[in-house]
Parts: structure tokens; C-alpha cells; sequence
């Protein structure tokens, strides 16, 4: 059933909204306040069938461009060769998200396991790296603590997995000194921080989403290089669209520049010199972020269909032993995020 407010079943929609779980559903709103022609706000929640866990397809992508020498004094001297180089990183991942209890009216728990993952990358010079450390994620999972809004009560489980993978990402003698390989740890968090972001932002979610209503939240923005950079978002209720007689609602989003949100936990700490191309450079200062996203969101089943982001980041860094003066080599990240419910 749609789910829409009118404003004479506010009081009940305030009392009955909840997750789906179990054998009974909790009450919603009757079929009569819930038309595909009704132009009263739209109520989002997050829904769960204990019966049927939600399988989830993950893929963060991005190429990245380095011009090592964007002034061009240096390279017309031919000291510097090949200036602009190009690398990728790919990180697909599979998760299945099974209620262990759901509370109509408080917090439900959720496990998701990890099925799948492959992580592929080209990197510049070399053939890359043959293990991330994100594939130890194969066969583990962890337990979430939710709110029939979406929102992350408690990660806790969550963070302690991401501070193990952490400790993967760091190899060879530890004589010489702290030295971390690449990996995708980031992007892995991303993908479970923005899940259900779309409805957990949502101020009122008892007053619903007016059409063309826009609303905010923060996100990171995963980088191939150990950045503590986020993005503002701004969402926006584009329309409602129909296929196969099933009823979705547009979400629509864009993307800025901003501080690393607050409840975003980093897999590792201390000093240490990053392996490759990104421990040649340091001082990265991540000087804009642009881009856009749009996401389906099922209005009858609670769950969110397939999401996409897209964004591009500008960068400038310096060269490691160098000062700033010499060169000021700059790059750009082109970043893909997509989340498909698999049927």
C-alpha cells in the first residue's frame, strides 16, 4: 500500500508507522488515503520482512587523473615525462541485510553479511595490487541497530570491524617504519553510512516529503588517498514514476564540498607513509566537490530500489621532499557509487 498522509490520518499514521516484520504486519493507513493519485505528503520509511532479507549490490568506482606539473614550467624542459597519468580503483561488493528483531514502535536488528568481493585496480607504473584489504570482508558480517527511519542507532559492531580492517591495510617490516598499502576500506564504509541516508535525514519524517521538497545531510567522500573529507547533500523529491505497475518515488541529489561528518569512523591512526604513487605525494587539499545522484525508492515495499551517485573532486598536492614552490601537482577524481536491490 502507498504510503501517503493525509492530513485526517496523520495522528494514525504517527501511531502505526513502523518496520514490517514477522508473521503480522503492524496497521497502516487504510487503502482509501493511500490513491496513486493522491498529492498529499509521502511517508518514508525503511521496511523489513523478517522472512525475506534485502540483497544488496554495491560498486564505488573512480578514475583518477595526476598532472604532476599543471604549470607546465617543468615538463618544457622535459624533466618531468608523461605528466598526466591515469589510475583506477574498483571496489563490488555483495550484502544481505537479515532482520534478527523487529520492534514496531523502537529499534530493529539488522545482520548484514558480506557475500562478495573484488576489488580491481590499474595502477600507474605497476601491474597493482593483488589483495586489499577489504577482502577479508568475504563470509563476515556485522550487526546494526536501526530506527523505522533508517537511522544507525548503533554501529558499534560495525566500527570494531573497520578498525580490524584497518590493521590489514598495513604490511611488510615494521622496522621500517609504518607503511600502508592502498585500500578501499572507505568506500566500503561509504556505501553502509549512505544506505538508508535518504529517509534517516529527513527532519519530520511523521509530516512526510511534499513534492519538490528538499531536505540535507552529509556524506563522506572516499578518496584513493587517506583524506578526512565529507560533502554536503542536498536532496530533493523529483516525482513519482511508474514501471511495471510499480509505484517509485524520484530522489534526486547533488553534491558540495564540506567537513568530514561527525559520526564517521577512520579504520586507522598515528603516523604512517602510504605505499606508491599517493606516499610520492602528500599535503592533498581537496578543493571542490561537484555532482549528482538519483535513487528509487519503492513507496509500497519500504525499500529503496537502486541508487546512484556521481561526483567529481578537484585535488591539489606537493611532491614528498619538495617544497610547494617547485612543482604543485593537482588531480581529479571522477567517483561512481551505485546500490542495486537484487530482486
Amino acid at each position: 500500500m502507498k504510503k501517503w498522509i493525509f492530513a485526517g490520518l496523520f495522528l494514525t499514521i504517527a501511531v502505526t508507522v513502523c518496520f514490517a516484520g514477522g508473521k503480522e504486519k503492524s496497521k497502516k493507513p487504510d487503502k482509501a488515503g493511500n490513491s496513486k493519485n493522491s498529492k498529499g505528503p509521502l511517508l518514508l520509511t525503511v521496511d523489513f520482512n523478517s522472512a525475506v532479507p534485502l540483497k544488496y549490490n554495491f560498486v564505488s568506482s573512480r578514475r583518477i587523473t595526476i598532472n604532476l606539473d599543471p604549470s607546465g614550467k617543468y615538463s618544457r624542459g622535459e624533466k618531468i615525462s608523461g605528466k598526466e597519468q591515469e589510475m583506477t580503483e574498483k571496489l563490488e561488493m555483495e550484502i544481505t541485510y537479515k532482520p534478527l528483531q523487529v520492534d514496531p514502535l523502537g529499534y530493529s536488528i539488522i545482520e548484514a553479511t558480506c557475500n562478495s568481493v573484488k576489488v580491481t585496480r590499474t595502477m600507474m607504473g605497476s601491474k597493482g595490487q593483488k589483495t586489499d584489504a577489504v577482502d577479508s570482508l568475504v563470509g563476515r558480517s556485522f550487526i546494526l541497530k536501526i530506527t523505522p527511519a533508517g537511522k544507525i542507532a548503533d554501529y558499534s559492531n560495525l566500527n570494531s570491524l573497520i578498525q580490524e580492517l584497518g590493521q590489514k591495510a598495513f604490511n611488510g617490516d615494521p622496522k621500517r617504519g609504518r607503511i600502508k598499502d592502498p585500500d578501499m576500506i572507505m568506500d566500503f564504509v561509504t556505501t553502509q553510512w549512505s544506505v538508508w541516508d535518504s529517509v534517516a535525514s529527513v527532519k519530520k519524517p511523521m509530516k512526510g516529503i511534499k513534492d519538490k521538497q528538499v531536505w540535507k545531510s552529509q556524506l563522506f567522500v572516499p578518496m584513493p588517498f587517506v583524506s578526512k573529507t565529507g560533502r554536503d547533500v542536498e536532496y530533493k523529491l523529483a516525482g513519482i514514476v511508474e514501471s511495471n505497475n510499480v509505484s517509485y518515488a524520484e530522489i534526486t541529489s547533488t553534491y558540495s564540498l564540506s567537513k568530514l561528518p561527525s559520526n564517521i569512523p577512520l579504520p586507522y591512526s598515528g603516523s604512517f607513509q602510504m605505499r606508491g604513487m599517493f606516499g610520492f605525494l602528500q599535503g592533498y587539499q581537496v578543493l571542490s566537490i561537484e555532482g549528482t545522484g538519483k535513487q528509487l525508492y519503492d513507496i509500497e515495499k519500504g525499500q529503496i530500489k537502486s541508487d546512484t551517485q556521481q561526483y567529481k573532486a578537484k585535488v591539489k598536492a606537493s611532491i614528498f621532499g619538495l617544497g610547494s614552490d617547485t612543482l604543485e601537482p593537482n588531480m581529479e577524481v571522477d567517483q561512481t557509487i551505485t546500490m542495486t536491490l537484487v530482486e
